[in-house]
């Protein structure tokens, strides 16, 4: 697709959407003044604050804070890149896609992907077929009768049985002309040591297929029915399977994590698949190995909130601890489950049934408790060497947190518990939080530590690059007067500067700011800001005074940080009787004779 082409094609998909009918579709809108309003499908909520804007063809919610134009809004529902949601509306407007050229390595590239996909699919039906319809699927069939799953559940998640033999998925992929090659690059067969030809790399387990967002089987895993090892098996990583980004259910919880607002996330497929025979259906599993990162991030487009529910064993409470520590870093709210008696959460809600889980759930305990609750019942505190493992075990947990509250009553329950005074348990958070906080402080020339000033932008501040931004948006004219005074890095705050940014250099290269794809070049929040600016009403009186009562106040911002930052380098220096404070005191004093000149200006 030449450039040309592709922008005249998205150019069209702008021109003739009609953002409240396509978000109409779904979330029901009623009009209110100039905008349409509605509950946020993006999170849960009762009285509506999800606003769309037809005449600027923007959408923002103020209450998850999340915005847009009309490819984002399909990006985000359907879970799309922006190709994708692009064919969405082409498809809605019946607008013909532009094709594209495809280089002969583009083309192998796309064969070589379609037979793998193919490839699973055709699995999953062999798998499925053998489980359901042959004899060999029989040892399998009333495996899973006594573990509670029903017919509904295999034919829901298309469960299979992969036979004992050695190689009849081989053989009958090679009776349908599927190349040897294209199995063992989908994972699905191994190669031979000896002698020529490939075997099946599934026997005699229990097949869950793993798919996609999008419902595609990326690959499997395989469970056996006795104690044989290793009990799981998973497809390796293939061109189109990675376990460290795949999460088991996700295909089909995804929607109902966002509708509910929180992901409860259990280590095995079988604890899915019990989940959901009892409604419980914002259940995911990790594929019974080590919460990563990247499904973290995947999760995270839907909920910020997650309910680990690991099994009670050992093993499952240092993967709990270890994901936890994930979702932490990642700044989700996280909290945990836990289970009575040891058991997993398959075995729970088999015995005790989806009101007891849901109580598990609703009764969740947040990150910090766990961590102390952990901490008292693995450590025997009878003498004086437990107690102080426990103290060092819960510091770091309690020096993290950031709810002076909270902090406070559980150094009171650790006090208690262990009989040792509060304040030793908040000398050492004391010395932990100093210590961290010697760790992060960067040096300069000799011991000059840069003092890191407050990330807290006024309020004031904020209302006039906001103020800004949408009088450069409905009239770009003024942008070379307001350049004239402003650099980009006068705007504080990220997202501000990167709007300004691009309208700046769109300017100058003769673009039109309310271009969609130009939009679409922001990053994620910065569009988001983009479209709460262009909901927000303002009243223009006089246009030249409102510019020139922004940069203002802009300027003074930019000089006052400035100020404070050569101010306490001159400080910094005096103490230690480096002669270069006066060079620091003379250029703040400078700057401080500038915002005296810009007050009464």
């Amino acid at each position: 697709m030449k450039d040309t082409a592709y922008d005249e094609f998205i150019e069209r998909l702008r021109s003739q959407s009609d953002i409240v009918s396509i978000i109409s579709d779904y979330v029901p809108l009623k009009k209110k003044g100039k905008n349409y309003w509605g509950c946020c499908p993006f999170h849960q909520e009762k009285s509506p604050s999800f606003s769309v804007t037809p005449d600027k063809g923007f959408f923002y919610c103020f209450g998850c804070h999340t915005g847009g134009n009309v490819f984002n809004f399909l990006m985000k529902i359907e879970n799309v890149v922006f190709m994708d949601a692009a064919k969405i509306l082409a498809r809605r407007l019946n607008i013909p896609l532009p094709q594209k050229e495809k280089s002969a390595e583009e083309i192998a590239r796309e064969k070589e992907l379609a037979k793998l996909w193919q490839a699973n699919v055709l699995a999953r039906d062999f798998f499925h077929a053998c489980l359901t319809k042959t004899s060999y699927g029989k040892p399998a069939r009333e495996y899973l009768a006594r573990r509670g799953i029903s017919d509904e559940m295999i034919t829901a998640f298309k469960l299979g049985f992969a036979p004992q033999a050695w190689d009849k998925l081989s053989t009958a992929f090679t009776e349908r002309g599927i190349e040897a090659k294209v199995m063992l690059k989908a994972g699905l067969a191994v190669e031979r040591t000896s002698g020529s030809g490939v075997f099946d790399r599934f026997r005699n387990r229990i097949i869950f297929p793993i798919c996609d967002l999008r419902g595609r089987v990326a690959g499997f895993g395989g469970r056996v029915m006795d104690d044989s090892q290793p009990k799981y098996l998973n497809t390796p990583e293939t061109p189109i399977f990675n376990k460290r980004n795949m999460l088991f259910g996700f295909d089909s919880a995804h929607k109902v994590i966002r509708q509910t607002g929180k992901a409860v996330v259990v280590e095995g497929y079988m604890d899915v698949i019990t989940a959901r025979i009892f409604g419980i259906n914002n259940t995911v599993a990790s594929l019974g190995t080590a919460f990563t990162v990247e499904q973290a991030k995947q999760l995270m487009r839907y909920t910020d909130e997650f309910i680990f529910a690991y099994d009670s064993d050992a093993a499952g409470q240092m993967a709990t601890m270890r994901a936890l520590a994930i979702v932490r870093n990642l700044g989700a709210a996280v909290k945990v489950i836990s289970i009575p008696d040891g058991k997993d959460p398959d075995e729970f809600i088999a015995k005790h049934g989806a009101a007891a889980f849901q109580t598990l759930i609703d009764e969740a305990a947040p990150l910090l408790d766990y961590q102390v609750r952990q901490a008292l019942q693995e450590i025997d505190y009878s003498n004086l060497e437990g107690k102080v493992a426990v103290v060092a075990r819960v510091v770091p947990a309690l020096a993290e947190a950031d709810n002076a509250v909270e902090v406070n009553a559980y150094i009171a329950r650790i006090s208690q518990s262990l009989g040792i005074d509060e304040s030793a348990i908040r000398s050492e958070v004391g010395k932990f939080l100093a210590q961290s906080q010697k760790d992060k402080n960067v040096k300069m020339g000799k011991t000059i530590k840069v003092v890191s000033l407050s990330k807290t932008i006024d309020s004031a501040l904020i209302q006039a690059q906001r103020h800004i931004i949408r009088l450069i948006w409905e009239d770009d004219t003024i942008i070379p007067y307001i350049q004239a005074q402003l650099s980009v890095e006068e705007f504080q705050g990220e997202q501000h500067r990167e709007i300004i940014k691009l309208f700046f250099d769109a300017h100058h290269l003769g673009k039109n700011l309310q271009d969609y794809t130009l939009s679409m070049t922001l990053n994620e929040a910065a569009n988001t800001e983009l479209s709460h600016i262009l909901l927000i009403d303002i009243q223009n009186t006089d246009v030249s005074r409102e510019i020139d009562d922004c940069i203002k106040t802009i300027r003074l911002a930019g000089l006052k940080h400035l100020y404070e930052q050569h101010r306490l380098k001159a400080d910094e220096l005096e103490r230690m009787g480096d002669s270069r404070f006066l060079q620091e005191l003379a250029e703040s004093q400078r700057i401080k004779h500038e915002i005296s000149k810009l007050h009464y200006s």
